[in-house]
């Protein structure tokens, strides 16, 4: 069921960029159909590495994405925007699919959502709230430590990823614009991962800067104040990611992030790198 999942969701993503390629909108003399400026997701991104911002999909929009992580680990991810205000849609993945060892499917499906309430202006911020359940990097069960234990309880991660799941968010964006296309963005969230009895508010934050009409760089921050893992290691900065992105196409764009950049080599969080593929187009008629 689950490798069912996984072919569909890529099969979706496939589909979905083939008919972008096919179905583009042009203005013609002798044409009725309209030419529509497309959402630049590029300088609005809808998420920067690992949190959300305020930033929707435009009705009738899709983004596909595609994740790289450490362990032979892939994430696909799709969402779909019924309208400006609202979006939502599901993610999947596990760890070993590429390389030679036993694929581990994640445990489910991740579903994320995501409702604007306050859209941007000149003087107020976006203001978002959501849903997401997929956490990141690898998902760890009690039979990933069979072999190892010398390891100390208090320090092992179980049924959970890596980097906690957001949970319910909310979450502000503002963007400026000047010498550079800047956003600005920071959030709360509350995790439903609580294997580890933390149940804390959480809290992070991020930055997008626009360089070019096709680079751009992207930083973000999660506090962690929900992660007792990070006590337990005796490191309380949290999680600091920073990616490099470029869109070579004007719906598609290619991500290289650096993540854990305050690693300290202790336990499970050490600094990783992600490779991330984005895909947007449009699925429904105007």
């Amino acid at each position: 069921m689950k490798k069912i999942i996984l072919i569909a969701t890529s099969l979706a993503m496939m589909t979905s960029m083939l008919w972008g390629q096919i179905d583009k909108r042009s203005l013609s003399k002798n044409s009725k159909s309209v030419l529509i400026e497309p959402e630049s997701y590029f300088n609005k991104p809808v998420q920067l590495i690992d949190v959300p911002t305020a930033g929707l999909l435009r009705g009738g929009d899709l983004k596909a994405s595609l994740r790289l992580y450490e362990d032979g680990g892939m994430l696909m991810r799709l969402s779909v925007a019924i309208s400006r205000k609202m979006m939502f849609g599901i993610s999947y993945g596990g760890d070993h699919i590429i390389g030679g060892r036993k694929v581990s499917w994640n445990e489910m499906p991740g579903v994320h959502f995501s409702y604007r309430v306050v859209e941007e202006n000149l003087v107020m911020p976006a203001i978002v709230l959501g849903l997401d359940t997929q956490g990141y990097g690898r998902y760890w069960r009690r039979s990933d430590y069979a072999d190892t234990v010398s390891v100390d309880p208090a320090r092992r991660l179980l049924d959970r990823y890596t980097i906690k799941s957001r949970g319910f968010f909310a979450v502000v964006s503002k963007g400026y614009e000047s010498l550079w296309k800047v956003g600005l963005h920071g959030g709360v969230n509350y995790s439903l991962e609580q294997s580890d009895k933390d149940k804390d508010i959480n809290i992070f934050a991020g930055l997008d800067i626009q360089l070019s009409r096709d680079i751009a760089v992207v930083f973000e921050y999660d506090f962690a104040m929900n992660d007792s893992h990070l006590k337990n290691t005796g490191n309380e900065r949290g999680y600091l990611n920073g990616g490099f992105r470029w869109a070579f196409q004007h719906d598609m764009f290619l991500e290289f992030d650096l993540k854990n950049l305050l690693a300290d080599r202790e336990g499970n969080h050490d600094f990783v790198r992600i490779l991330r593929i984005v895909y947007h187009s449009h699925i429904l008629p105007y």
